[in-house]
């Protein structure tokens, strides 16, 4: 059995292989190694950089988002602080992650990995997270990695600056992205 996790599913993806030893390997599709808040910011910054940058009152929104990131890595972090002021979600959920390093975890793991990433996604970065994991789990003969230069963080083929609207649009995941999968299972 293997567990394959897309996004934030790829993400916890080590922290369920952890608990289920008798997992024969997992498959992190555009997970991220780094704090979810911190790419957030990333994500929001890109967003409204679309277009020909921020407005004013897209500045005024990403200033509120690290007003609210700030309290969410606050070291003093309560249990009572409103879900509104932690970016929609309980403080009980930030401490959590908090304690999850998924890079440090899925370096622990004795099952076969394979990190699959498209470097067209905005969601989760190639040039920080793929290669976060790289060297995470650098000289682990059982990590295999893959990363698709067309790829969204869909595993949908375009072209140009990923844009929100690119997801609207009807398509696939890449017959590319599953023969890898399909031969990546086989070779065990």
């Amino acid at each position: 059995i293997y567990v394959l996790g897309h996004s934030l599913g790829g993400t916890a993806a080590p922290r369920i292989a952890r608990q289920a030893p008798s997992l024969a390997g997992i498959i992190l599709m555009a997970g991220s190694p780094r704090p979810l808040e911190d790419l957030m910011v990333e994500q929001f910054t890109y967003l409204f950089s679309l277009n020909g940058g921020p407005s004013a009152e897209q500045t005024a929104q990403l200033e509120a988002i690290k007003t609210q990131v700030a309290r969410i890595k606050d070291p003093n972090l309560d249990l009572q602080t409103p879900p509104a002021d932690l970016m929609g979600a309980n403080a009980a959920y930030w401490l959590d992650l908090r304690s999850y390093n998924p890079a440090q975890v899925a370096a622990s793991l004795p099952q076969r990995m394979l990190v699959l990433q498209g470097q067209r996604d905005y969601q989760v970065l190639a040039a920080a997270d793929f290669t976060a994991w790289q060297s995470a789990l650098a000289g682990k003969t059982n990590a295999t990695f893959k990363l698709y230069p067309a790829l969204n963080h869909l595993f949908i083929s375009g072209e140009g600056p990923s844009t929100p609207q690119e997801y609207e649009k009807a398509g696939k995941v890449s017959s590319e992205v599953i023969q890898d999968i399909a031969s990546w299972n086989k070779t065990r």
